[in-house]
């Protein structure tokens, strides 16, 4: 294949709010080459909830035309290190072997490694890791890492250098936005590590993950009760929502004033009380399978009982993967 003929396909994983739809824009805008085309996959989400971007790039336009999901990418860039622990996300979904994975975190790469196998049963796989996090944290003062992962991607693929992704941030960005940044994706870029281990890449092997099907034996609208009455309490019982943040909120019981506002402020009653013989309630804690760590208890508590960490996964979190 022809430098010419060439075709690049990146996707992007990461949380609402962390930017990985400007990640995709950005690559595209970096690539000045030729053309490419920049694409998001997302529903009706909320911060913090998991999403896909799509960047395509090629030197011949022909090969730029369609605007789809890409399925097969050569590279993925993971903006947050919790989504490994989503089973509504596969990061290495249709990855050729060879293929690169880009990891925002501080693990080791022997864990890293180990987490991608029990996860994803993936061993073909080049992987780099950056602490996109800390250098967004560090830099920007928020934890918006798609600039660090970017940085890393500029140098682990080649595809833009890191003049040019610093020249597409100027455009995209106001100055007192894109001045920051420019020092996160120098940073990241320098910072950025890769496997030692090389595995060569074969895109033929690529394989578009089957689309999942709706089961036949489901009732159809005429089966339906007519009416709208929504039996479950709360439509998003089920869904843990306390993996779409980056902080984990500790409760500490004996600096706890019992004053309700964390109760009363939190957006999703994700603070859990219980009724007391007098009749008064009582906070018991942080319903954490569904906290999104908005870190509003955090700022409303005049005591201090409430706090916000970053979430660590190491060796502990080897342990966390989901099935295929």
């Amino acid at each position: 294949m022809s430098e010419s003929d060439e075709v690049y396909y990146i996707r992007f994983h990461a949380r609402g709010g962390q930017g990985g739809v400007t990640a995709a824009q950005l690559c595209v805008e970096a690539f000045t080459s030729e053309v490419g085309r920049a694409q998001p996959k997302f529903g009706a989400e909320r911060m913090g909830s998991p999403t896909e971007a799509y960047a395509t790039m090629s030197k011949n336009p022909d090969l730029v035309q369609a605007q789809t999901i890409i399925y097969t990418p050569q590279y993925v860039g993971v903006l947050d290190q919790t989504l490994f622990f989503d089973k509504s996300v596969n990061l290495t979904a249709g990855m050729p072997p060879g293929g690169t994975i880009i990891v925002n975190t501080t693990m080791s790469f022997e864990n890293l490694k180990k987490l991608i196998e029990k996860t994803y049963n993936r061993k073909d796989l080049n992987v780099a890791k950056i602490d996109a996090t800390g250098i967004a944290m560090d830099i920007i003062g928020r934890p918006i890492t798609n600039t660090a992962i970017l940085g890393a991607v500029c140098k682990v693929s080649g595809i833009f250098t890191l003049d040019e992704l610093k020249a597409a941030i100027g455009r995209v960005f106001a100055e007192r936005i894109a001045k920051p940044n420019y020092e996160v994706v120098e940073r990241a870029y320098n910072e950025v590590e890769v496997d030692k281990v090389k595995i060569p890449l074969d895109l033929e092997k690529g394989k578009k993950k089957e689309w999942s099907h709706v089961n036949p034996d489901l009732p159809g609208y005429k089966d339906m009760e007519v009416g709208a009455i929504w039996y479950i309490p709360g439509g998003s019982v089920k869904v843990q929502t306390g993996t779409w943040g980056i902080y984990h909120i500790h409760w500490d019981e004996n600096k706890c004033i019992n004053c309700q506002r964390c109760f009363l402020t939190c957006p999703d009653f994700s603070v859990h009380r219980k009724k007391l013989p007098d009749g008064t309630w009582k906070v018991t804690g942080i319903d954490n399978f569904h906290c999104k760590a908005c870190r509003c208890c955090v700022e409303i508590c005049p005591s201090g009982a409430l706090t916000a960490t970053i979430k660590e996964i190491g060796v502990a979190g080897v342990s966390g993967g989901h099935e295929n």
